[in-house]
Parts: structure tokens; C-alpha cells; sequence
């Protein structure tokens, strides 16, 4: 079904193209090259890939990962908000930030389950996010109504978070396990989802991923490229196993698009020209200091990392900490009513 080009919008879009893409047209793809790659050597060559099982997700400490929110001190002046541009209220919001974050990773010791489930929870929202906002503001993508951004949101985060959950409930298990582990705190035993809750659950990705292709066929204005793309997510997190299509996606899909995104800031000292040598070099700061605290952690939980699994464990619980600020950031400039001219 083709779609009208005077498709309603709720509320008004102003599409552009991303600052990246401008510059180099294929870099647009990068996520897309990346994830068909990775599904086409699993079909291939499964047996090698399990050798690199972590590496994405390791590479990601200096490549993508986590520089991808380490802007975030700087963003709230570059959407030009205007408490962005008062340094008290700035300090202030950089204090919340840190308490929030911190509180999450102490909640690692407390409370880990709970912590565990709210961290796959707002990575899926958020990485629903993302993506809904790289369609729209990218692949030209209308909302048909109301329901539109929610369900495209909750579909699209669903892929990478819900699906593997399901396909591979095994990995979730020990992950959760090593983070116990990692906290010293005791490891639960049985199953990580009861039998009636996974099937509840494979129900509802069913249906939310019909009820997704069916608004698609309306909102999108591009929906063959939609639709493979989201078809291609479908089979790598289907197929692949977890921590490598994860671990991918978290650095060459949504990390990739969100730097993107920071070339499009209208506010700032290179505005609609940033360069990407100057937004790596502001970057840096802030990753150098998650990576200090990524060394820290593992000097404190040395004596119970035990390997390339429980280390992966205790990065996420980093980057756990981190994610429940940067999502609350992120959709602060996703409201309406806080975008500037231009934006």
C-alpha cells in the first residue's frame, strides 16, 4: 500500500536529514550494513562467532557505547532550553543526573532484581525511542494517529529487548546471575520467567508486531525500507545469540544513530555545521571519566569477576546506571513543547 504525501501528522514533523548523512550518504546505513552483516555470518559461520560472543558489547566501552551519552552535560544548551543557559540550574541538573545515576547502581546491591527488570524495561523504551525518532525525523514517517508513536515505539524496542528475552531466556538468566554475583548478592534460583509468563508474553510481541505492520502500511512513507528493516531486526535477535546481536545493535544501531542526531543540535558553538572530529573531541571528557568508573567497579568487584561473562555483567550494571538519566534526557528533547526553532 502506498502512502499519500499530505499524511497527517500528530504533532507536526520537520524532517531533515541527519548532519552525518549529509556528509557521507552510505554512513545513514551503517546500522542497517552492520546488522545484515552480523545475521549473514551467524547463517554462515556460527561456530567462529561464538569466539566473539562479548565483543561487540567490549567494544563498546571506548567505540559508540558509551561516548554515545557522554554529550548529555552539554545537550540541554545545545537545545537551546533556557535553563540550559543558567549555570546554577545547569549544576543542578548535573547533580540529579549524578544521584540518579548512582542511586541505580546502588540499587544493584539492594534491590537487584527490581533493578534488573527497570533496566531492560527503559532500555526498551528508550531504544524504541530512538528508532522512533530516526523515522520520523529521518525516513519521513507520518503518525496515522494518536497510537501511532506509542505503538511504533513499544514495537520497535520490543525487537531488540523482548524478542532475544524470549528466544534466549538462558543468557538473560545469567546475566541476571552475574550481577548478583558481581554485588555479592545470593543468586536466586529457578527459572528467570515462569512458563505462563513467557507464553503471556510471546502473545503480546505477536500482536503488537501485527498491529505495528498494520499502522506502518498507513504512517510510513517509506514502508518497504521500514518494514526490511524491521524484518532484518526480527531475524537477527531471532536468530543471533543475545549478547552479540545486542551488543552490536547497543553500538552500531542505536548509539551510531543518537551521535548522529548530536550533529543536528541547533544550538552550540557549530551549529548545522558541527564537525564530527569536533563532537568526538567533546566526547571525550565524559567518557574518559565512565571509563574511570567502569575501572573502579572492577577493582571493587575483582574478587568476583570471574571472566569475559561476569565482566560483561558488571559493565552492564554501568551502563545501567547511565541509561536511566540519558533516557530521561533523551525524552526531554523529544517533547514538543521544549524544541526550539529549527529543531
Amino acid at each position: 500500500m502506498k502512502s499519500t504525501p499530505d499524511l497527517p501528522v500528530y504533532p507536526p514533523q520537520r524532517l531533515r536529514t541527519l548532519s552525518l548523512g549529509t556528509r557521507w550518504p552510505s554512513a545513514v546505513f551503517v546500522p542497517q550494513i552492520a546488522v545484515l552483516a552480523l545475521l549473514v555470518s551467524w547463517l554462515l559461520a556460527p561456530a567462529a562467532l561464538e569466539h566473539l560472543m562479548y565483543l561487540p558489547l567490549l567494544v563498546s566501552t571506548v567505540l559508540f557505547g558509551i561516548p554515545h551519552g557522554a554529550l548529555d552535560h552539554r545537550v540541554p544548551g545545545r537545545m537551546g532550553w533556557a535553563w540550559g543557559r543558567r549555570p546554577r540550574l545547569v549544576r543542578l541538573y548535573l547533580l540529579g543526573y549524578a544521584l540518579l545515576a548512582a542511586a541505580t547502581l546502588g540499587g544493584w546491591r539492594l534491590a537487584p532484581d527490581a533493578v534488573y527488570w527497570g533496566f531492560l524495561l527503559v532500555s526498551l523504551l528508550h531504544w524504541g525511542q530512538g528508532d522512533l525518532h530516526h523515522l520520523e525525523a529521518v525516513q519521513g514517517r507520518g503518525r496515522a494517529g494518536p497510537w501511532s508513536a506509542p505503538l511504533t515505539l513499544l514495537a520497535r524496542g520490543s525487537l531488540p529487548i523482548l524478542l532475544p528475552l524470549l528466544v534466549f531466556p538462558d543468557w538473560f538468566a545469567r546475566l541476571a546471575a552475574g550481577l548478583h554475583r558481581v554485588f555479592g548478592v545470593p543468586v536466586p534460583s529457578g527459572p528467570l520467567l515462569s512458563g505462563p509468563v513467557t507464553a503471556a508474553l510471546a502473545a503480546a510481541l505477536v500482536v503488537l508486531l501485527l498491529a505495528y505492520v498494520a499502522d506502518t502500511l498507513v504512517s510510513s512513507r517509506a514502508v518497504l525500507q521500514e518494514l526490511g528493516e524491521t524484518g532484518m531486526l526480527l531475524a537477527v535477535f531471532a536468530l543471533v545469540p543475545a549478547p552479540l546481536s545486542i551488543g552490536l545493535y547497543f553500538s552500531l544501531w542505536h548509539a551510531w544513530r543518537h551521535l548522529g542526531r548530536l550533529l543536528t543540535l541547533p544550538a552550540g558553538p557549530q551549529a548545522g555545521a558541527a564537525s564530527v572530529r569536533r563532537l568526538a573531541l567533546d566526547l571525550l571528557p565524559i567518557t574518559v571519566i565512565a571509563l574511570g568508573m567502569l575501572a573502579a567497579l572492577y577493582v571493587w568487584a575483582a574478587p568476583r569477576v570471574q571472566g569475559t561473562e561476569t565482566f560483561a555483567a558488571l559493565y552492564l550494571a554501568l551502563i545501567a546506571a547511565l541509561t536511566l538519566p540519558h533516557a530521561l534526557l533523551v525524552a526531554l528533547m523529544d517533547l514538543p513543547a521544549l524544541r526550539v526553532a529549527g529543531d
